[in-house]
């Protein structure tokens, strides 16, 4: 029986190296692992891990491992093979790794603390060996970090402050920055000594008043830049370009200890989109600023389901009939997400694919499209199929086309518009009733086709529009109006006659938070699930983002200005999420959790912050929160933890805490959990805790 046993663990490990990273719990200090040799349990410090400025995550986390009171950081060996370039061999009679690069060969034995570099036999650091370990069921090879990553040519390095291990390419320079066109696309060229990663982060300063910026942080390297353009700025150099949507370059040293890491600001006049790459024959790094698809998915916009591709400009495009096919082609584009088939409940629909086009003879050998086909069912034709776009988005109808001439949107926290198109300049009338807040519109129905419908807006202008065709002559468009929202009529009269009338809510535009920005981080996303409860099998991501969605909307509602760290379920990593929040200078930070322990009878409600920097009163925010969860919540109250390595409320500069809403290893709180109503329980009582500390404190 127990030979059987470890080749089924063995066999998990080898099929392990290979299958898709799971995230861990980051909330925790401490995690239980299990010997896959002896069987024996303990806990050891979980790490954090980033290469090359950029987290890693697996489902058996990075590790201190210590023997004999020395201590090591191990990893999963399969971040060797993904990220370093290796290959991996496997004996299980002797229990050894080989890992192989054109250069080196090491051989790495299971609980031995000497290994073999190219023929020749090394102690391991500390007397640390590789191990076979298991973190919630899976067993992995763990490997010395430090030893491996400096054999196979890497620098490590280790931030005790949040106890993360870095590893990065040899130290480099920067030697020039250049902004230029190429293919009729914007780009920034960036030369270095040699090879570097590079951590690109989008700073969407135009959303509240500001300019977008494009952050590039490049570890372990310095600049040396010899160009009269720029002009020294601080400890950095700044030059003009006001070129091609290009404002700005700066350089800068962001962090010397324990490496260099150099940060390149580029400011822009509008936003863009963009791709950045390195290119290890001539050593340069390229910024292209093009469109970017990052997401598709289907949501309801006017009242009518539709495939939503989200841009991140306002987009170019073609669209072409394949018969049982409909193509997309977003022209000058860059896919950025990893969904190569997406299935969507979307009558008419069968699949949808996408993939970053190779030219074909319609295109320019150099064009960058991204394509997305829609595989349509049976009976189903290109007339159907209905494109347009709004904004930044492109709307995909099928067999449900939206009202012509009927468009609604909303501009900002407190600003949004209604256009009517007519087919040709008529008279209309307008009534409002101050005491119902209710603006109608009488438009002549010889000049529009609408239909009778209910549109519940529920922003922070309009709480709905109904369209009422009971009378013969005219449509009545009844506005409701929420409270504090003022109107303006406008027509314009171009190709057609434009019917405009503009929202905006004194009421938020005069808020006592107007000009406040929180940041709202729905923890995890995308390849980092959290925790998750066994009964329902809720994930934390999915939890996390709804009650974060919901919270964002009542804090706009009261004329806070909010963003959040993702809006979809995509992996943001830790120290990312940070450098959004200082890079916008947000007033506070709340990163929202649901926790899971493995005695499924603790239950409770706790916020955790960083006790350590006393100029940010994050211990008084974080004991407001909580008092408010416990009331609105009416749940145990576990306190307030000091947690000071964690690194989204350590490396912010504001207040910040990161509250857990629920214990989803409790039948109890899993099932509340699992419903909206207790999910706006949770948004409302950490809207709650915000507004009452910027009351009481700010």
């Amino acid at each position: 029986m127990k030979r059987i046993v470890s080749v089924f663990i063995v066999l998990i490990m080898i099929l392990g190296m290979f299958t898709t990273s799971f995230g861990l719990k980051i909330e925790r200090t401490f995690i239980e692992i299990a010997d896959g040799v002896t069987g024996k349990t303990g806990e050891v410090y979980h790490v954090n891990l980033l290469m090359g400025g950029k987290d890693i995550y697996t489902d058996v986390p990075s590790l201190l491992y210590t023997i004999n009171n020395k201590s090591r950081t191990l990893v999963p060996i399969r971040f060797i093979v993904e990220n370093l370039g290796a290959n991996i061999a496997w004996n299980q009679e002797k229990r050894e790794a080989t890992i192989t690069t054109e250069e080196k060969s090491i051989i790495l034995k299971i609980d031995s603390a000497t290994a073999i570099v190219n023929g020749e036999k090394m102690q391991l650091p500390n007397n640390v060996p590789a191990k076979l370990l298991g973190y919630e069921g899976n067993f992995r090879t763990m490997v010395p970090l430090r030893f491996v990553a400096e054999q196979l040519g890497m620098d490590v390095n280790w931030i005790q402050e949040t106890t993360t291990a870095t590893v990065d390419f040899p130290k480099q320079s920067i030697t020039s920055i250049e902004a230029i066109t190429y293919k009729d696309t914007p780009r920034v060229v960036i030369k270095t000594t040699g090879t570097v990663n590079v951590s690109p982060i989008y700073l969407p300063g135009s959303k509240f008043g500001g300019t977008d910026r494009l952050i590039l942080d490049i570890p372990n390297a310095n600049f040396n830049i010899n160009d009269q353009s720029f002009r020294k700025d601080g400890s950095g150099i700044r030059k003009k370009v006001y070129d091609n949507g290009i404002m700005t370059i700066s350089v800068s040293p962001l962090d010397i200890n324990p490496r260099n890491i150099t940060r390149v600001a580029i400011e822009l006049a509008m936003p863009r989109g963009y791709d950045v790459s390195f290119d290890k024959e001539k050593n340069e790094i390229k910024v292209d600023f093009l469109n970017t698809v990052k997401n598709i998915k289907v949501e309801k916009r006017n009242n009518v389901d539709a495939i939503v591709i989200h841009t991140d400009e306002v987009p170019v495009y073609n669209i072409i009939d394949l018969g049982e096919r409909v193509v997309v082609d977003v022209l000058n584009a860059k896919l950025k997400f990893n969904k190569e088939e997406i299935t969507v409940s979307q009558k008419g629909i069968k699949k949808i694919r996408t993939a970053q086009f190779v030219p074909d003879d319609n295109y320019e050998k150099e064009d960058k499209v991204v394509r997305v086909v829609l595989d349509l069912e049976k009976g189903q034709s290109f007339e159907n199929i209905f494109v347009e776009h709004e904004g930044m988005d492109i709307l995909i109808y099928v067999n449900d086309r939206p009202l012509q001439g009927f468009d609604y949107q909303k501009q900002s926290i407190n600003q949004s518009m209604l256009t009517l198109s007519l087919e040709e300049k008529d008279k209309y009338d307008t009534e409002y009733n101050a005491a119902s807040k209710e603006l109608v519109l009488k438009i002549p129905k010889s000049k529009m086709a609408l239909i009778d419908t209910v549109f519940n807006i529920d922003d922070n202008m309009v709480k709905s529009i109904e369209i009422d065709d009971a009378d013969k002559t005219y449509y009545d468009i009844k506005i409701k109006l929420t409270d504090g929202t003022e109107y303006k009529i406008e027509t314009e009269y171009e190709e057609l006659y434009a019917i405009k009338v503009a929202f905006k809510n004194s009421k938020v535009d005069h808020s006592k938070y107007n000009g406040k920005m929180i940041i709202i981080d729905a923890g995890h996303g995308g390849k980092d699930p959290g925790a998750h409860s066994s009964r329902l099998n809720l994930q934390e991501k999915a939890l996390a983002l709804d009650t974060a969605e919901r919270l964002s909307k009542l804090l706009e509602e009261a004329g806070f200005n909010t963003y959040m760290t993702r809006d979809n379920d995509t992996y943001v990593g830790l120290y990312e999420r940070t450098e959004i929040a200082n890079g916008l200078n947000a007033d506070a930070f709340v990163s929202i959790h649901y926790n899971w322990h493995p005695n499924k009878e603790i239950s409770g409600v706790e916020v955790l912050y960083n006790g350590d920097d006393l100029t940010r009163d994050n211990k008084t925010f974080a004991k407001i929160v909580q008092n408010e969860m416990v009331k609105e919540l009416k749940a145990i109250d576990r306190g307030v933890v000091h947690r000071p390595k964690l690194v989204v409320i350590r490396e912010t500069n504001m207040p910040a805490v990161l509250a857990e809403m629920a214990f989803i290893s409790n039948v109890t709180e899993e099932g509340k959990a699992n419903t909206e109503s207790y999910r706006q329980k949770c948004a409302q009582a950490l809207f709650n805790g915000i507004t009452r500390y910027f009351d009481e404190v700010q």
